[in-house]
């Protein structure tokens, strides 16, 4: 820890810098997926790239805030609580796919919907199912790597704040 502070100290924009990278990565790479490999998300799937777009936003304010200041580090815990967000919808897409719970994308109609419900959604284009895998690694589904990094994610980030905190408060 004390050569990350070190390190932090020397280029204080890096937490913020490396933050906007992994959003990019990530984005780019989902992108990738859907439309050069042709594999088509679904709306969980979707959801899943809302936290890595806000937390690139909130670190280019991290980027752009004065060294140890509150916009740094308010954005930082923006994007902390971005990846929080990540890895719970992560994981919930996850115990979809293994069927640890039913999500009303799995493909199937819940017995609560109304007549009118029914019809529209068999008149409506067909969504993919959110409980299908089309994305697997080493026999593990992409929603499990994505939940893990969105958590690892998280703790860098946070871990990272308490270090500019503490080389503020020093100032």
């Amino acid at each position: 820890m004390n050569n990350l502070s070190t390190l932090i100290a020397q280029k204080p924009k890096l937490p913020g810098l490396l933050i906007f990278l992994v959003c990019v990565v990530a984005l780019s790479t989902a992108y990738f997926v859907q439309f050069v490999s042709g594999i088509d998300p679904c709306i969980l799937c979707l959801y899943q790239r809302i936290p890595y777009a806000a937390a690139g936003l909130f670190a280019v304010f991290a980027i752009m805030g004065r060294p140890g200041g509150f916009t740094q580090q308010t954005a930082l815990i923006g994007c902390g609580i971005a990846f929080i967000c990540g890895a719970s919808i992560a994981f919930y897409h996850f115990g979809v796919e293994e069927f640890w719970w039913e999500a009303s994308c799995s493909g199937t109609q819940g017995l609560t919907s109304s007549l009118q419900d029914l019809k529209s959604s068999i008149m409506s284009e067909a969504l993919k199912p959110c409980d299908k895998k089309d994305w697997v690694i080493f026999g593990i589904s992409i929603t499990a790597y994505n939940t893990l990094a969105n958590i690892v994610f998280a703790l860098s980030t946070f871990t990272s704040l308490v270090i500019i905190r503490k080389i503020a408060s020093h100032k």
